[in-house]
């Protein structure tokens, strides 16, 4: 990500099969899930400590509080008709889905995962489309979130002394994977919004705020706001590839 006023991310282009989708298409939401951790910043105290132990760390409630933004907007959406939560819950084949291990791979490391209230973690193409035919929908829908908090520091230097604060923003990066019957990939997007500053800790002569907690929980309400715009974005995209207009490769973040 480049810093700067402007700050963008590159993405690429929404990939979109638009042969798949329509108004009469019918599709599930099969996961919604959020990497475990909401990561950012820590404060001295924090760093060792388990991500369990520091408040507002982990992001159960955030991904909880936005399950309904995610299925509101994919609803919406004009070229997807979007069959009941509580249908894919009941069914035979959501119940007797196995789930996959609640981790994911990022570069040498493995992260945990949260799941939205009543679903499973699916990521495998191949249950996303046995999910599919299980349903009888022309395809499935997966959506993950990442919740982190960006820091910035407004510090100024006067004969050698530093003042100013430094601020913090919670940012969120939502992606949807899109799957038919035969496990063929129909729709792959991603964004990230950056939310306005949150938070902020005073810097005097040296900045101490690495010794002082990161206020997480400060953060849950924006990082929830800044999420729901992500997926506004995320759909407005998808619902411009179908139009045939041309989507930005590179994303403005705020």
């Amino acid at each position: 990500m480049a810093s700067g006023c402007a700050q963008m991310v590159v993405t690429g282009a929404a990939d979109v099969n638009k042969e798949a989708f329509g108004a009469k298409k019918k599709f599930a939401v099969a996961s919604i899930s959020s990497l475990k951790t909401f990561h950012g910043e820590q404060g001295l105290a924090q760093v060792f400590k388990n991500n369990d132990a520091i408040p507002g760390a982990n992001t159960q409630p955030l991904i909880n509080k936005l399950h309904p933004k995610i299925i509101q907007a994919l609803g919406s959406s004009r070229n997807i008709t979007l069959i009941p939560e509580a249908m894919v819950f009941a069914s035979t084949g959501y119940k007797n889905a196995t789930e996959d291990p609640r981790l994911i791979k990022l570069l040498f490391m493995s992260q945990e995962i949260n799941v939205a209230n009543n679903y499973k973690y699916i990521s495998d193409a191949q249950k996303f489309a046995k999910l599919a035919r299980d349903l009888n929908v022309d395809g499935v829908i997966g959506i993950t979130t990442t919740f982190s908090i960006t820091s910035g520091g407004g510090a100024f230097n006067i004969n050698g002394l530093s003042f100013g604060k430094k601020s913090y923003s919670a940012t969120a990066t939502v992606s949807a994977i899109a799957y038919n019957a035969n496990g063929d990939v129909i729709w792959k997007d991603s964004t990230t919004k950056e939310a306005e500053p949150g938070d902020t800790k005073a810097i005097v002569v040296l900045d101490t705020t690495g010794f002082t907690d990161t206020a997480f929980m400060k953060l849950h309400p924006s990082a929830v706001e800044i999420g729901g715009k992500a997926v506004d974005v995320l759909l407005a995209r998808f619902d411009d590839t179908m139009a045939g207009k041309t989507v930005d490769r590179i994303q403005r973040v705020k």
